[in-house]
């Protein structure tokens, strides 16, 4: 689980002109909570795929449900500040396919995942199915 004190400095480094330190995958989410109505910014972790930002969350974590429905949030990544529309993958089968994807295309972040892949470089199925009940994956569209 990612400190404060850990998401104060990469949210202050995205925001800053020293972004590019971090590289491209790194941005900042700004939503509204659905019951609160407070003001969430969290960190993450992007990957393009396809016409979307692709993040990967635990499911223990709750910014993510503020997107439930289509909700629009504020995105700033490599450097600049924009809308986006969420859409959130719950569905086990559905992450697991997702991930399979990711995996293809971003081998090496299995491994942040500990999903291993065999000599041929097939993931190991097990791992892969217990990844995606931990997990859920949000796609963030431009509006």
């Amino acid at each position: 689980m990612p400190s404060p004190i850990g998401n104060f400095f990469i949210k202050t480094l995205v925001n800053s002109p020293m972004h590019p330190l971090l590289g491209e995958s790194f941005a900042v989410i700004t939503l509204t909570g659905r019951r609160t109505g407070k003001t969430i910014t969290t960190p993450i972790n992007t990957v393009p795929v396809e016409d979307a930002l692709t993040v990967v969350s635990l499911r223990d974590r709750t910014w993510w449900r503020n997107l439930r429905g289509g909700r629009i949030a504020q995105l700033r990544h490599v450097g600049k500040r924009f809308s986006v529309r969420g859409e959130i993958v719950e569905s086990v089968t559905e992450v697991q396919s997702t991930l399979t994807k990711y995996f293809a295309q971003y081998p090496g972040y299995a491994k942040y995942f500990s999903v291993h892949t065999d000599s041929s470089g097939k993931l190991d199925p097990e791992e892969l199915k217990r990844a995606a009940g931990e997990r859920v994956v949000i796609r963030l569209f431009p509006c």
